[in-house]
């Protein structure tokens, strides 16, 4: 592990025998597409929790798949707080900017947890986007995800109560974790890292709201979080509770 800089680069692993592409959640790219993604990446790294994956005002040089474990992206604010921007999951890409030539990091990201990541140079997604049309409107369509769920957070802050925006947070992750499975269907129960100052700061509001709302919807048996595990009995009831369509499932394209 270089102590410099957060993390090592470990043996490559081979794009055709990556678990996360054989999960529910993501499209199939054929052999070829396969071989032209490998191509284009560099490296394989492997961090400890909390380790900088890059910081606001660095210049963009590379962009990201994470492959294992947990990291998100964040603002520090002038005051000292801090909002985080969005949690990242297996086979999240991240790191690209529209200025990614020439531009510098607008936020931070950080692990989570123990994570790894696919590294591409960005000079490498440019060309590829270039020779590969098909890659290139797979881009395309992960860019416009994640700009959906950038206005779906907009909303959470701005109009959901502080138990609606949690609501919406658990649900949003439960859904996203449970698609992560081989078989989806009938899970209740997922993994969930996250301490009540991390949903603090995604959901805008103090660990004190946060741990009396968290007490107020499992009262209410909408969900309860506990042990690093979050239960959800009845997914459709925290829909409600959230006002959020859960249920929309498109299978995502990855790199």
């Amino acid at each position: 592990m270089n102590e410099h800089s957060g993390f090592e680069v470990a043996p490559p692993l081979h794009c055709a025998d990556c678990p996360v592409r054989r999960l529910a959640l993501f499209q199939p790219l054929d052999p070829e597409e396969v071989s032209i993604a490998e191509a284009f990446r560099t490296e394989f790294r492997r961090l400890k929790p909390g380790s900088a994956i890059f910081r606001q005002g660095e210049d963009i040089k590379e962009v990201y798949t994470l492959h294992e474990g947990w990291a998100y992206l964040y603002q520090n604010l002038v005051d000292g707080g801090r909002q985080i921007l969005r949690l990242l999951l297996p086979g999240d890409f991240f790191g690209f900017q529209a200025d990614i030539g020439d531009g510098v990091r607008i936020h931070s990201a950080q692990a989570l947890t123990a994570a790894a990541l696919c590294v591409f140079p960005s000079a490498n997604i440019l060309t590829m986007v270039r020779k590969h049309v098909d890659l290139g409107i797979r881009l395309i369509w992960m860019t416009a995800h994640d700009e959906a769920v950038a206005y779906e957070q907009v909303v959470s802050l701005g109009r959901r109560t502080a138990r609606e925006r949690v609501a919406y947070l658990l649900l949003d992750l439960f859904h996203r974790l449970r698609l992560r499975q081989r078989n989806p269907e009938g899970i209740q129960t997922v993994d969930l890292p996250l301490t009540q100052e991390l949903i603090a700061d995604v959901c805008g509001l103090t660990q004190i709201h946060v741990n009396r709302t968290l007490k107020s919807l499992r009262n209410d048996k909408l969900l309860e979080l506990k042990g690093g595990r979050l239960y959800v009995p009845d997914v459709d009831l925290l829909a409600c509770e959230a006002k959020h369509s859960y249920n929309i499932f498109t299978k995502r394209p990855m790199l």
